[in-house]
């Protein structure tokens, strides 16, 4: 992952598209094992901080050090919230109860081992009987490029600046990597600046995941296709997995 967090993080949510509905869907997924939850590669918060208002307790955590440092600055007065900074393979907090737990983002880590390591730092957290939600993509066999493409806010969310993204995608089906390199440019009072920012989504199979779950502990409880939870099928892409400790 190649970005300059430092200035990328204080625009991160550069699109000020309403996520009420992704908020509500986690809330209400949330509420049917417990108030306690645990979000992992948050970011800047922002779920945490929607949940938290809605009467969760929310830990939310990223390896980024400036985007929870962003994020303490937007959310750090809402109660019920604490953000930290942290690994995912290596996570340990005094709390360990948690009755929810989820995360769109294992494509993150580039290896079996450090997913491996990821789900047992989840489990440790995880109370018993406590629900694991992953949301991920799974290999295509067919690699596809896209062309570069200007992307602009489906809604302005500064009043100081202007942002748009240009962006290209590739994935290679042969390694099961998805690159993704964007460029951000801002536009405000000084000028116009770019940051780069280019990153890696590692697609790993639905039985190396399934596997890896069973030896942190978890039982799958559901297997979806897509938010609407119908079941999920072989040659689907995306895999949204309900999994019990």
């Amino acid at each position: 992952m190649t970005t300059n967090y430092s200035d990328h993080a204080m625009v991160w949510d550069w699109d000020g598209y309403d996520n009420t509905p992704e908020y509500e869907y986690w809330c209400t997924y949330a509420k049917v094992y417990g108030n306690n939850v645990l979000i992992p590669m948050c970011a800047l918060g922002q779920t945490g901080a929607y949940m938290a208002k809605k009467g969760f307790n929310v830990m939310a955590f990223d390896y980024t050090p400036e985007m929870i440092a962003e994020g303490k600055k937007r959310f750090g007065s809402v109660k019920n919230l604490e953000l930290v900074c942290a690994d995912i393979c290596n996570f340990s907090h005094r709390e360990t109860g948690f009755d929810f737990v989820f995360t769109m983002d294992l494509q993150l880590l580039d290896s079996m081992d450090k997913i491996k390591k990821a789900l047992l730092s989840l489990s440790r957290h995880t109370r018993k009987g406590g629900c694991l939600v992953i949301e991920i993509g799974l290999p295509s066999k067919e690699s596809w490029e896209s062309p570069a493409r200007v992307f602009h806010p489906r809604k302005a969310n500064y009043t100081d600046k202007k942002i748009w993204k240009e962006g290209r995608n590739r994935y290679d089906a042969s390694t099961k990597i998805h690159h993704i390199d964007q460029i951000i440019f801002i536009e405000d009072e000084r000028g116009t600046t770019q940051i780069n920012h280019s990153i890696k989504l590692y697609h790993y199979e639905r039985d190396e995941l399934v596997q890896a779950l069973r030896e942190s502990g978890y039982s799958i409880n559901s297997e979806y296709s897509n938010r609407d939870k119908q079941p999920w099928k072989p040659g689907e892409s995306t895999w949204i997995v309900e999994a019990i400790l």
